[in-house]
């Protein structure tokens, strides 16, 4: 089931640039996260799911939520790691037996509460982007998937 909702995830994300759609590679995150979440919920709940969900949710949220407001590059660094927080925070809320995610929660809030207020991007997408992913697909090889 995950196959193939990833490549149709993949497929309709890859149509949104040629109808001119502002930012549409942000789309590709919020594609894949629901990829992952239609697994997690439809398929056999399996909480090796819901991590991704969440990340790629909130990775894609971190980029669109600046692009629909003109906001300094600062700012948009702030919007960006809080969304990827409270997507970390999200999967404890979904499965609240499970209290890793508060770790990355909370290292993430912290890092964005101190960018709010001294209104500079600590960690730059560029790099925060690839080294989530990568630490993602590390989960994904290591989680058990039953």
């Amino acid at each position: 089931m995950l196959g193939g909702a990833v490549v149709i995830a993949v497929g309709a994300a890859f149509l949104l640039p040629p109808l001119g759609v502002p930012n549409a590679s942000a789309y590709l995150f919020i594609a894949l996260g629901t990829a992952f979440a239609f697994a997690y919920l439809w398929g056999s709940r399996q909480y090796v799911y819901l991590v991704p969900a969440a990340v790629l949710f909130g990775v894609g949220a971190g980029f669109l939520i600046p692009s629909w407001f003109t906001l300094p590059a600062e700012i948009a660094g702030v919007i960006f790691l809080a969304a990827i927080a409270c997507a970390f925070g999200a999967v404890t809320l979904i499965v609240p037996e499970r209290k890793w995610p508060l770790v990355p929660a909370i290292g993430l809030g912290v890092v964005t509460a101190v960018g709010a207020v001294a209104r500079v991007a600590i960690v730059p997408s560029a790099i925060l982007v690839p080294v989530a992913l990568i630490l993602v697909g590390a989960y994904l090889l290591v989680e058990p998937t039953h």
